[in-house]
């Protein structure tokens, strides 16, 4: 039986991961019988009085991290009395049991076992940290502590999921670090619940990973693949390792592998070295592989990062390029 003081609210901007993260924060929490609840930011003002609010942070981009930070503020303003206790990117790394520990005290959590409480999809998180240093992402910098759980504990936090739980979502920071993905995948099939994988990297999807996803009965193919630029010379800047002749093989053979496969992406929009003609050709681009969803992210300089250093561009023309682009990623909806 929980108690209900304190009454504990978590609120959590960013990525899958953080997500994955947040729920971690709350399993801990309620194995010390602590009451809590994962909100909105948007339900801030409306919330009863709590004693504690955890802000799980993003600084992906500028927006992300300033979104979060003004969440802070939102508390600080509707709920004067409440202790925050901060975590994610923007505010530095802890683990969520140091975030469980810095609101309860020292009682230590009975187990490692993450529950989800209350949503249909789990977010189980298998890997953490990014060594990659896209010239863009201030992300390496912060997390660069390359961390993968092993099988049998990932295996065992889906079979803990209650029946409410429908399917679960396996995510990390960058999932070509996981040392043997493809054995991953089938013990996660043989739990019997349907999963997919939150994003992936082009260079990681092989022959050999397409034809395990092939054998899992449970694998729901929906594929996020990271693209960022449909132009070669943009690429490079960016030190991402591949080719747009690459990315549309790669979605070609999973097409041919997988009939009813649907595809994401993220694309970063006015990145410095982007010109009129770089631009053009990832508009080509987009075109020709006809993906179902393009997240669209204007170029956000992070202080640190190579990227940064380099001269802008207007914000006229990066807003319409979003414009344009926009239209692209509404075809595909």
């Amino acid at each position: 039986m929980q108690s209900q003081a304190p009454t504990v609210y978590i609120i959590t901007y960013g990525c899958k991961v953080n997500y994955s993260e947040s729920e971690a924060v709350q399993s801990q929490l309620r194995a010390m019988n602590i009451a809590c609840e994962m909100v909105s930011d948007g339900a801030i003002s409306k919330l009863p009085p709590a004693q504690v609010f955890v802000v799980n942070s993003c600084a992906v981009t500028s927006m992300a991290e300033k979104k979060s930070r003004y969440g802070v503020s939102k508390i600080k303003r509707y709920h004067p009395d409440a202790k925050i206790v901060t975590m994610g990117c923007a505010f530095g790394r802890k683990t969520p049991e140091m975030v469980a520990l810095e609101v309860a005290g020292v009682k230590e959590p009975e187990n490692g076992v993450i529950v989800n409480h209350g949503r249909e999809k789990a977010f189980i998180k298998v890997q953490d940290g990014c060594r990659n240093f896209c010239t863009y992402c201030i992300i390496p910098y912060i997390r660069n502590r390359i961390e993968c759980r092993p099988v049998d504990e990932v295996v065992a936090e889906i079979r803990a999921q209650g029946p409410h739980v429908t399917s679960v979502v396996l995510c990390g920071i960058n999932l070509c670090y996981y040392p043997n993905f493809s054995e991953l995948c089938r013990a996660v099939d043989a739990c019997g619940v349907a999963w997919e994988i939150s994003s992936l990297e082009p260079p990681m999807i092989t022959k050999e990973l397409i034809g395990v996803l092939q054998q899992c009965q449970h694998f729901v193919p929906h594929f996020h693949i990271c693209l960022q630029s449909g132009c070669d010379e943009v690429l490079r800047a960016m030190n991402r390792h591949y080719t747009t002749a690459e990315y549309a093989q790669i979605i070609q053979m999973l097409r041919d592998a997988f009939s009813t496969a649907t595809f994401g992406t993220d694309l970063i929009v006015g990145f410095p070295t982007e010109t009129d003609a770089a631009f053009q050709t990832t508009l080509a681009f987009l075109q020709k592989i006809k993906l179902d969803k393009i997240h669209l992210f204007p170029f956000s300089p992070r202080v640190g990062t190579e990227a940064a250093k380099l001269p802008p561009i207007q914000n006229s023309i990066v807003t319409e390029r979003m414009k344009i682009l926009s239209q692209i990623a509404k075809i595909g909806e």
